[in-house]
């Protein structure tokens, strides 16, 4: 198994609670998928090894579903997604599991959609978990409803070429409890561009990094002052901003109001 090569990442700029998560070997992991180091290669090549055969059994099933749709004659009249709520650090930078990581081995998943009339093609533009639903509504023919959050996918799916995100971001909270008795921040804010991706947490810590010249996120930029950095701080102002959820306390049907029109 090739094993990753990050995985000898010193996090040495890092928030504190990913040093600590990383000096736990995993048979001293003792609490559920809590997050901790990888062991040695040894074990990482194994674990790697299990994975893919994991990976291989869900392939299979998801084969054994789609000839299903295909001999009940519905293939054309259902709209089929694939995705995961995380990713796992599989030993990239020193890591492994998920939770409270805010690297590519945890936030970015699979999203695969097929649906009837859509051609087959490799969307480079972002998405964001949120949009699954603004995107089925769209592809069934669905009006959605007022503040929801989220994009609808459609453009992109249809032509490659559109983009219809130029951010994402991700939001990662914890019991206040939690963020008492651990070192585990108790609020991390993540904002993603196609370049960079920039988070701080509730300690004041923070990583950035270029997405585009440094994809394994290995040389954080916030060591020295970098233009990139306010750039970023805007965005994910921005970001929060337009995350209230808008659609709390609205109403359900239409309605008037004496004296307007």
């Amino acid at each position: 198994m090739a094993l990753p090569a990050t995985r000898h990442d010193s996090l040495e700029h890092a928030p504190a609670h990913l040093r600590l998560f990383q000096s736990i070997h995993p048979k001293n992991q003792r609490d559920w998928v809590a997050p901790c180091g990888y062991g040695d290669g040894a074990l990482l090549a194994e674990a790697i090894a299990a994975t893919y055969g994991m990976i291989e059994m869900i392939d299979d099933g998801v084969g054994k579903l789609m000839q299903q749709l295909d001999d009940l004659g519905i293939q054309d009249n259902t709209i089929v997604v694939f995705t995961s709520d995380h990713g796992d650090m599989m030993g990239d930078h020193g890591l492994f599991l998920k939770g409270f990581m805010h690297y590519r081995g945890t936030l970015q998943v699979p999203v695969m959609i097929r649906a009837l009339g859509l051609p087959a093609s490799r969307i480079p533009g972002l998405a964001s978990s949120l949009d699954l639903a603004p995107t089925l509504l769209d592809l069934c023919g669905v009006a959605d409803y007022d503040g929801i959050q989220g994009l609808s996918l459609r453009p992109a799916l249809e032509n490659n070429t559109q983009r219809v995100r130029d951010h994402v971001l991700i939001e990662d909270d914890i019991a206040t409890i939690t963020a008492k008795l651990t070192p585990i921040p108790g609020k991390t804010r993540t904002v993603i561009t196609e370049q960079y991706r920039y988070n701080r947490n509730s300690k004041g810590e923070e990583q950035l990094f270029d997405l585009i010249a440094d994809p394994d996120e290995m040389r954080d930029l916030t060591t020295n002052p970098h233009s990139a950095k306010a750039q970023m701080m805007e965005v994910l102002a921005d970001a929060l901003i337009a995350a209230d959820d808008a659609a709390k306390g609205a109403p359900t049907q239409a309605t008037s109001i004496p004296g307007l029109s």
